[in-house]
């Protein structure tokens, strides 16, 4: 016998259930008909589970549920009888829609015809619409000059289940041609004009009649003119009849504008605050209130006696108007003297926006009244007035003196503050968290924070529904203040129910998510869920919303639209060292749908060869923690910059793979293995200084780091700090043929002086040591300054220790210091002089803080997407006998 729960649900989610059954667990589950989403999503949103009761609401919720997923027609249960009742759960899709393919002879491009047309590839295919989006499409392709259009579509099924192609078949037909362009212009017009506006046309004879483009040019017409100086232009209506396209333009009359007796201010600043070209219309008022913008403008410079007389001339083409102004002296604030008030001088002062020293801007009297009666009241002096502020002016001395008249009147204060309707050993935490007591000024904005830290503190606490009503009882010059507190029944977190996502699996949204199940419904929560499934880049949009259910539950749906996840990036730029260079990049970052990402970039230049192979998955083994690995080949050669003589020639071939950790939002940590083969030739003599120098060589490493960042920006950082220690060990226990360990510890600090300047700062310092067999650190590992991102003052790689011929060896120690004030001076320019410091030693025991090369420089900023275009110049402060003043150097980024 069996027991039905047959819940029909058809497209607009009408459904029907017939026969009850009391609750029962669950035993074995079979789904039929389910391919667009994976079976454990459908039980969790259903609510069955094997181990699980199931009863009629518990189903019925879960198909109102499901069908918020936008995928089913009809979803039915069918529950047997016994001890262990089996569930049978048979659901029909929808069909979507895989291509859009275009047949016949359109006329149109094809993805202008599926930009146009109803039915998208990707979504629910929409059987009851495809006769309204042939019509539609068909209305489309006439406006765009085709008048006899056939349209049909067909539907195609696919192999794949679910999975429809829209077969449409558009005949254009002949279109309409514009064999004549005719400009109809108003008598007023002026000569030659017609020929101006053809030329800013796109429509030419010869085209296709196309209203869209014409629509189009009436507004670059319209504009055309605006820029010549029509301050209301009257473009079209335009008509179509036997191939000529006829375009009436009223141009109306021309206005010009000029300025006399102004030195101060420019015109082109005076004259932006004209509105007449932006409204597209000229009287009197608009007049008076430009007069005004301009007058204003120059009170804010201090200039309070300035006045502008316009003087209009209007004819039948033109109206010339002529701004005559006299600019006066310039004031400045000599004295502020504040008269009434019981509090400090000069707290009144720090209030106001006219300082002592500065211009005098008139317009900012009755702003300093109100700030200060917004003061005044903050502290309980709620019927303070600031009675006048006189302005005595010596127009002698170019200075005026301000008196402030205040009438604070009495001061109003809080005499207790009550929480009602709480739970009581709730009140001393709510009062704490009110922050406003007893002998406190009393003001409104102080009581509404006060109200919304209680309405916060509720919503975090599952009270969706929390009210908290102020009761204020005054007497005298004090005031009682309640928050009465009705808290409603608490909510909990139920089901959560993804949309949108048609590339993204279920799981790796649902992973990310902080709020959880059956928890305590918290606001916080989900704004901390939006944004971690914003942060995984995958998602153009996240809407996340909350549905009412039954028993203070609150399911949660989140709504998802992904983003295009590939991408192609390639450059070309040039550097003083490399010269040439160029890169392609190819990149996916959702992978089989797991957010997993993949990478292939290869570089080229004069001087190297490299192919990156990048794999990262975010959740390794299960656990929100980061797995890199990647693969490096590069073949490069190391040169003397004067000559372009070959130091040495490095060829490798390198395999990495590591885990990042985040342990606090700040703090990160790195564990990487590194195994690299590499084959080291063209060495000049006096370069080597171990048998590992040349020839090929395994290093097998492991490399922890801890890595500390509160940057605002890591690509244009203003303020924060970057700093972190980082190892290196190779050994003979890692099957390494070389025996080394290196410590490095850097630090970036970087700091907003103000909107236009930045100062950053950097050190760097790092010591290497070999052991076992090994007598001498390999070159390829070896510590090497010089260049474009460390002390500009040198050529790449050429301070330090050298050969006997002159040659760097490098090192096995070094420091490193940077110093820059990053200058905007607008239009992505910056200006960043730069001093630094450093230098290697060969041996550890010679590292000598007192023994470093310093330079200073200039450097060129041009901010581009990929980072800044960096020019620097670096003088040598230090250099000896035989060295070059300085050295250029051009690369992207900064140079830390």
């Amino acid at each position: 016998m069996l027991c039905r729960l047959p819940i029909i649900v058809m497209f607009f989610v009408h459904f029907i259930i017939t026969g009850i059954c009391d609750a029962a667990i669950v035993g074995e589950i079979e789904i039929e008909g389910l391919h667009r989403i994976e079976e454990n999503e459908l039980l969790y949103m259903l609510g069955i589970e094997k181990g699980g009761q199931i009863d009629k609401e518990i189903v019925r919720n879960g198909i109102k549920r499901a069908f918020l997923k936008g995928i089913f027609e009809d979803i039915s249960v069918l529950v047997t009888e016994g001890e262990f009742p089996g569930v049978n759960i048979h659901v029909r899709e929808g069909d979507f829609i895989d291509r859009v393919r275009i047949t016949g002879d359109p006329g149109l491009s094809g993805k202008r015809l599926k930009d146009m047309f109803m039915l998208k590839e990707g979504r629910l295919m929409r059987y009851d619409l495809t006769g309204k989006a042939a019509s539609d499409l068909k209305e489309k392709i006439i406006y765009r000059g085709f008048p006899d259009p056939e349209v049909s579509v067909t539907i195609v099924r696919s192999d794949e289940p679910n999975l429809v192609d829209v077969v449409l078949k558009v005949d254009a037909g002949e279109p309409f041609t514009v064999r004549k362009v005719d400009i109809q212009l108003s008598p007023r017009a002026e000569e030659g004009m017609k020929g101006d506006i053809a030329g800013v046309m796109k429509v030419k004879a010869g085209d296709i009649f196309d209203q869209e483009r014409v629509g189009k040019d009436l507004g670059r017409i319209r504009t055309f003119l605006k820029k010549k100086g029509y301050y209301a232009p009257s473009v079209g209506p335009y008509s179509y009849h036997e191939g000529i396209l006829e375009i009436i333009v009223r141009p109306g009359r021309r206005m010009s504008f000029s300025m006399e007796g102004n030195s101060v201010i420019s015109d082109k600043k005076l004259l932006g605050e004209l509105p007449f070209f932006e409204i597209g219309d000229f009287n009197d008022e608009l007049l008076d209130e430009s007069v005004g913008k301009m007058i204003s403008l120059y009170h804010s410079e201090g200039y309070p006696f300035a006045q502008i007389a316009p003087v209009i001339k209007s004819g039948d083409r033109n109206i010339d108007i002529s701004f005559f102004v006299y600019e006066g002296e310039r004031i400045r604030v000599r004295s502020v003297r504040i008269e009434g008030t019981s509090l400090p001088g000069e707290r009144i002062k720090e209030v106001m926006s006219l300082k002592e020293g500065d211009v005098f801007n008139p317009g900012l009297i009755d702003e300093d009244k109100e700030r200060l009666e917004d003061f005044y009241g903050a502290l309980g002096y709620l019927n303070a007035e600031i009675e006048e502020i006189e302005e005595n002016m010596d127009r002698k001395s170019q200075a005026v003196d301000l008196t402030v008249r205040i009438d604070e009147g009495e001061k109003t204060v809080i005499s207790s503050v009550d929480i009602t309707g709480e739970e009581p050993d709730l009140e001393p935490e709510l009062l704490s968290l009110a922050g406003i007591r007893a002998g406190d000024p009393y003001n409104e904005v102080d009581i509404a924070d006060a109200r919304f830290r209680i309405l916060e503190y509720y919503y975090d606490r599952g009270f969706a529904n929390i009210d908290v009503t102020v009761l204020r009882e005054r007497q005298n010059s004090s005031v009682a203040v309640t928050f009465e507190v009705g808290e409603g029944k608490k909510s909990r977190f139920g089901k959560t129910i993804i949309v949108g996502n048609k590339q993204t699996r279920y799981e790796v949204i649902k992973r990310e998510l902080v709020h959880k199940e059956g928890e305590t419904y918290s606001s916080r929560a989900l704004m901390k869920d939006r944004q971690k499934l914003y942060r995984l880049g995958l998602f153009r949009d996240v809407e996340i919303e909350t549905l009412d259910r039954e028993g203070n539950t609150k399911d949660v749906l989140v709504k998802v639209e992904e983003g295009n996840p590939g991408a192609f990036e390639f450059g070309l730029g040039y550097a003083e060292y490399e010269r040439f260079r160029g890169f392609a990049e190819v990149s996916y970052r959702n992978l089989w749908g797991m957010n997993r990402q993949g990478l292939l970039r290869a570089e080229l230049s004069s001087l190297e060869r490299r192919v990156i192979l990048q794999y990262n998955e975010p959740w390794f083994l299960g656990r929100p923690l980061p797995f890199k690995s990647f693969f490096l080949f590069e073949d490069r050669r190391e040169i003397n910059i004067d000559d372009r003589s070959t130091r040495y020639r490095l060829e490798r071939y390198a395999i990495t793979a590591g885990v990042e950790k985040e342990l606090t939002e700040k703090v990160r940590a790195d564990f990487y293995y590194e195994f690299s083969l590499v084959r080291t030739s063209d060495v000049q003599p006096d370069v080597i200084l171990s048998k590992e120098d040349t020839g090929s060589l395994a290093i097998s490493s492991v490399r922890p780091a801890l890595i500390y960042d509160t940057r605002d920006n890591p690509f244009d950082p203003h303020k924060g700090i970057l700093a972190g220690v980082s190892m290196k060990v190779a050994s003979l226990v890692l099957l390494s043929e070389t025996d080394f360990a290196k410590i490095e510890i850097f630090g970036n600090n970087f700091h907003r002086l103000s909107k236009r300047f930045t100062l950053a700062l950097s050190m760097r310092g790092g010591v290497a040591y070999n052991f076992g067999d090994t007598q001498e650190l390999p070159l390829v590992e070896r510590f090497f300054l010089g260049g474009r991102s460390t002390v500009r003052g040198y050529e790449q790689d050429s301070l330090g220790p050298k050969g006997e011929d002159g040659n760097p060896t490098g090192g096995n120690a070094f420091l490193l210091g940077n110093i820059e004030l990053r200058t905007a001076v607008g239009r992505g320019l910056s200006l960043v002089p730069f001093a630094d410091m450093g230098n290697v030693w060969v041996k550890t025991g010679e590292l000598d803080p007192t023994d470093l090369k310093y330079t200073a420089g200039i450097g060129l900023r041009y901010k581009t997407p990929v980072g800044p275009l960096r020019v620097d110049y670096g003088f040598k402060l230090n250099r000896e006998a035989d060295e070059s003043k300085g050295e250029l150097h051009f690369s992207i980024g900064h140079a830390f």
